[in-house]
């Protein structure tokens, strides 16, 4: 989703529930819960996780397989996820674009600078990587594809709050996660005026130490904040860093102009 600067009202959510496909929603459920779950489910776990019997559900993972969207780790009875639906998302023109326009620069930008660097879009409530480009160095830091980022206390997260409008902002508050910090107003402002002053963001990480987290906002064509490239900035102990991190920043910036440029915007 593109989040405008130009004052437009964000659409109005999830509709209210008015119709019933019971089928379907058990086919969700189970994919949104191994979603969730890295080492898999057995049939009997995912029958007790969504408190089915294992007849309810029996079919419908054998469709989910036959379609593969699911498959069974080998040598075990527990289902995983495929890439099937990573697949899928990234036929949505969004991201198929971004993902076209991003890969040679994130490409460059890392043997340049010696960093891992991704990019991140906003999605209900929090960012997700939808690109990642890993550093060429035996050092570094590596974020996976499809990882969630908070929209709070990441770098990510300031400049898609940032960059949007108040009614756009208020909106993507409002759907961050319960288990995910709610900001307050007066922080909200602090920080809309601190990183539209810089025009980037610069945080140590709030999950790995020794990690300066740098990242900038990428725009398309109607002066909308499409996506945020970061850079996790690894530091060396020995101070052998091939580019300092003033000058990754630099490359960092000429970067997401140049994506942005991609995208049809004139910085």
């Amino acid at each position: 989703m593109a989040i405008t600067r130009q004052g437009k009202k964000p659409g109005s959510g999830r509709r209210k529930k008015q119709y019933s496909a019971p089928a379907l929603e058990k086919g969700l459920d189970i994919l949104e819960l191994l979603a969730r779950e890295v080492d898999g489910l057995s049939q009997s776990e995912v029958a007790k996780s969504l408190g089915r019997s294992v007849g309810e559900l029996f079919r419908m993972l054998v469709v989910l397989e036959e379609r593969e969207y699911v498959t069974l780790l080998p040598g075990t009875d527990k289902y995983v996820l495929t890439l099937r639906m990573f697949e899928l998302s990234h036929r949505f023109p969004l991201v198929k674009r971004l993902t076209s326009a991003a890969v040679p620069v994130l490409k460059d930008l890392a043997n340049n600078i010696e960093q891992s660097c991704h990019l991140v879009i906003y999605y209900e409530g929090k960012g997700h990587v939808i690109v990642q480009q890993d550093s060429p160095s035996d050092r570094m830091v590596s974020i996976r594809l499809g990882a969630e980022a908070p929209l709070v206390n990441t770098c990510s997260g300031h400049l898609l709050l940032a960059f949007a409008d108040e009614p756009t902002r208020n909106w993507m508050i409002e759907k961050i996660p319960a288990n995910h910090e709610k900001p307050s107003k007066r922080k909200i402002n602090a920080l809309v005026k601190r990183v539209i002053a810089q025009g980037y963001e610069s945080l140590p990480s709030a999950q790995i130490s020794g990690v300066q987290d740098i990242a900038y906002p990428v725009f398309d064509n109607l002066d909308q904040i499409v996506a945020v490239l970061a850079v996790p900035f690894v530091e060396y102990l020995d101070n052998s860093h091939p580019v300092s991190r003033s000058k990754a920043q630099d490359f960092i910036a000429r970067s997401a102009v140049e994506i942005s440029k991609m995208l049809g915007s004139r910085p």
